[in-house]
């Protein structure tokens, strides 16, 4: 397939809008695509571990394909969020179908507002890719999440300092919780900590921006369609989220950084993120499931992420472990057996 594949990850908004546009079971095709028969088919189609060899990579690397990809994503999320505002404002529409859309567009506010973003947030020196970040962050009412996850995140990653790592036996809701406010208010501080360290005035927080442009979101949203579309957006936004957090939740559970001799933490490896190699969720994911690499370089282009032999492997793909996730009376039974195979404590 090659580099086409990736416009796979077009069939998310498509089945977004083609939830939009029906009612009764239809408007669930989406749900019950991504949530039970993609994780089903991960289970019959075998792991991919191709890596790119050296001159496949370079060539790879400058390819403006992989960006434009991402870049088209943009202008249809935005398009999708239109239908989403205007069709759940029908007043004839039945709760079924009210709930059907809410979910379905939680899931693309989540999976592509700030999965996407999260891979444009990482080109810190590219202006457009930034600027695109924010505008799909801001759809999800995420804007934090770029200063955390960049600049908390990746630095304490598998410690207690970081809110994003779960530890052996967290409970995913307790976890989520405590990532997403304790992140939220962290990255004030991180802001403040390097303004400061730049020798800029700390009391010109990007956090106030970040903080005012979901609510600006709102309010226009309010304007335009009313109250009772604004609640089901927020909604919307809240499932978003917490297919975040459970991304979060599990990528890095019961991985924790050893502190050395000196009262420091080991340096981040490959053996503290788990990984997936399934092929569907790597594509629909823009290969976030190479979770170990990316953590190695955060602003490794998405196309050239690297299956590690030390890496962790999860006992399902990533779509799998999504739903694992809300049910941690099955998840932690299963992370247990897993942790015991690779000697972690």
């Amino acid at each position: 397939m090659g580099k086409i594949k990736y416009f796979a990850a077009y069939i998310l908004p498509l089945l977004a809008l083609f939830s939009f546009s029906t009612t009764g079971i239809y408007a669930y095709f989406g749900i019950i695509f991504l949530y039970v028969i993609v994780p089903i088919s991960e289970q019959i189609f075998p792991p991919n571990k191709y890596n790119f060899v050296e001159t496949e990579k370079e060539l790879a690397r400058d390819d403006f394909f992989y960006d434009l990809v991402l870049y088209i994503m943009v202008p249809l999320h935005l398009f999708v969020m239109y239908c989403f505002l205007v069709s759940i404002s029908d007043p004839t529409l039945a709760v079924a179908d009210i709930i059907a859309r809410i979910f379905m567009m939680g899931t693309i506010l989540g999976v592509v507002g700030i999965n996407v973003g999260h891979e444009l947030g990482h080109k810190t020196n590219n202006p457009l890719k930034q600027f695109l970040a924010q505008v799909l962050l801001t759809s999800s009412i995420q804007n934090h999440f770029v200063p955390y996850h960049n600049g908390g995140h990746h630095k304490d990653i598998g410690t207690p300092e970081d809110l994003t790592s779960a530890e052996k036996d967290d409970n995913f809701y307790f976890f989520a919780v405590k990532s997403q406010i304790g992140g939220y208010f962290k990255t004030w501080k991180l802001e403040s900590k390097r303004l400061k360290a730049q020798g800029k005035n700390s009391n010109f927080n990007p956090m106030l921006i970040y903080t005012f442009l979901p609510i600006l979101l709102l309010i226009c949203i309010f304007s335009f369609f009313g109250l009772f579309v604004t609640g089901c957006y927020f909604f919307a936004a809240i499932f978003g989220i917490s297919i975040l957090e459970a991304q979060n939740y599990f990528a890095h559970y019961g991985l924790r950084r050893k502190v050395l001799a000196n009262g420091r933490y080991e340096r981040v490896n490959a053996r503290h993120s788990w990984n997936s190699d399934h092929i569907i969720g790597r594509v629909l994911l823009f290969e976030l499931t190479r979770h170990s690499d990316h953590h190695h370089i955060g602003g490794k282009p998405y196309q050239i992420l690297e299956s590690k032999d030390e890496s962790p492997m999860l006992p399902y793909g990533y779509p799998m472990m999504l739903m694992l996730s809300f049910f941690p009376f099955l998840f932690r039974p299963i992370m247990k057996r897993q942790l015991d195979l690779y000697s972690i404590e």
